[in-house]
């Protein structure tokens, strides 16, 4: 019988991660077991039963990225489960709350994870404000946090706050290393100057890349996340006849933008970023047509890993995953990971191991992951939306 795409992924991820647990421990142990192995000393063992909470934006503006995630984080739970990864029996319960774009709501959601003593690991939020509200509570509480996304500064500021999405910044540079290769040095910049991680590119990350790689920002255009009407920005802008824009919008702007662009005459590159990708632009129809952006996964990748992973979550969920939905598949088996590397599957146990990993990395479907402390880094890629699917840019 031939293999289904699950079981071909779980034998990938099973053999990468024994790798990557013989490299951090020095040897192997699974179960109960596992903690005296590897010289734990939180003694805690490996529970029959592992409670986690999620926090996720699954209505709202950024929606897509908390619900993407979501799947991602029950397809790694599923198959952690199926393989016995952590021993035999071991069950993996799972229970998400919409925080519903509200940074009060997250706030009491987490509170109330905090309070409860059998949840042992926290998943989100997406957005940069409400995880920078929460990351205090957690770390405070000593509740090991997981956020997707949520790109911004006070995020990951302890032993208990990781990040399994590479903030944005760190891969955009090949957006301006493609431009200056291209000749494309006159950039103009359109930035969501309310959304933190747009922001601090915007003000900060891309004026230094372009110095860096000898481009010229021509104009730079801050606006807000309730902006619905570009259309003064796109006319200065096709006016100006820049070689390149910057675009720095949130999914439903970027649609509206990239259509004015195009109704004004603006016929020049335009680079985004993964917010835009897996079809968040699709409504635009033509007018995103040779759009660019640099993402931290893509269902066009060609590596095994993530050729595996995509067949899984396609037979699972009948979709193609999109990047969010990559970073918490691997933010589920960095947690897994570290519950296995320290045998010990408490609140202590788990932050001693995910920092174990850490590490040393591992190998997911977004690539060969690295780490700046608790925070992740991935190598990025580039990819083109043709109005209807995406390419790889060579």
């Amino acid at each position: 019988m031939a293999p289904t795409p699950r079981r071909r992924l779980l034998q990938a991820t099973a053999a990468l991660a024994s790798v990557s647990l013989l490299a951090a421990c020095g040897g192997g142990g699974g179960g109960t077991e596992a903690g005296a192995e590897n010289g734990s000393d939180g003694g805690g063992g490996i529970a029959s039963e592992i409670k986690l909470s999620g926090i996720y934006d699954t209505t709202g503006p950024i929606a897509y990225a908390g619900v993407g995630a979501s799947k991602g984080i029950n397809l790694a739970i599923e198959e952690i489960e199926e393989q016995g990864f952590l021993g035999e029996g071991v069950d993996l319960t799972f229970e998400e709350t919409d925080s519903a774009n509200e940074i009060e709501r997250a706030s009491s959601e987490v509170s109330r994870a905090v309070a409860d003593q059998e949840v042992m690991a926290l998943f989100g939020p997406v957005a940069g404000q409400q995880a920078a509200t929460i990351a205090p509570m957690v770390e405070q509480a000593g509740l090991p946090t997981i956020f997707n996304q949520a790109g911004s500064e006070g995020v990951v500021i302890g032993d208990y706050t990781f990040r399994a999405t590479a903030p944005m910044w760190s891969y955009y540079d090949i957006v301006a290393e493609h431009l200056a290769e291209q000749g494309l040095t006159d950039v103009a910049v359109i930035y969501n100057g309310t959304f933190p991680t747009f922001a601090e590119i915007g003000q900060t990350e891309f004026p230094k890349l372009a110095e860096e790689n000898g481009l010229t920002i021509t104009d730079s255009y801050a606006v807000q996340s309730n902006t619905q009407d570009f259309t003064p920005q796109a006319q200065e802008i096709a006016s100006k006849k820049p070689d390149a824009v910057v675009m720095l919008l949130i999914a439903p702007q970027s649609v509206t933008a990239l259509t004015q662009l195009d109704q004004a005459g603006y016929d020049g590159q335009v680079m985004a970023t993964s917010v835009q990708a897996s079809g968040n632009v699709a409504p635009a129809g033509d007018h995103a047509a040779g759009l660019i952006y640099p993402v931290d996964f893509s269902a066009v990748q060609e590596d095994e890993l993530a050729v595996n992973f995509v067949e899984a979550f396609e037979e699972k969920y009948d979709e193609t995953p999109d990047q969010y939905a990559a970073e918490g598949y691997d933010s589920m088996w960095w947690l897994a990971r570290g519950i296995k590397a320290s045998g010990d599957s408490s609140r202590e146990g788990i932050q001693k191991g995910m920092a174990q990993v850490a590490s040393e990395g591992f190998d997911g479907v977004m690539g060969a992951l690295t780490f700046e402390g608790n925070d992740i880094r991935v190598p990025g890629l580039l990819v083109e939306w043709d109005g209807s699917e995406e390419h790889l840019v060579e």
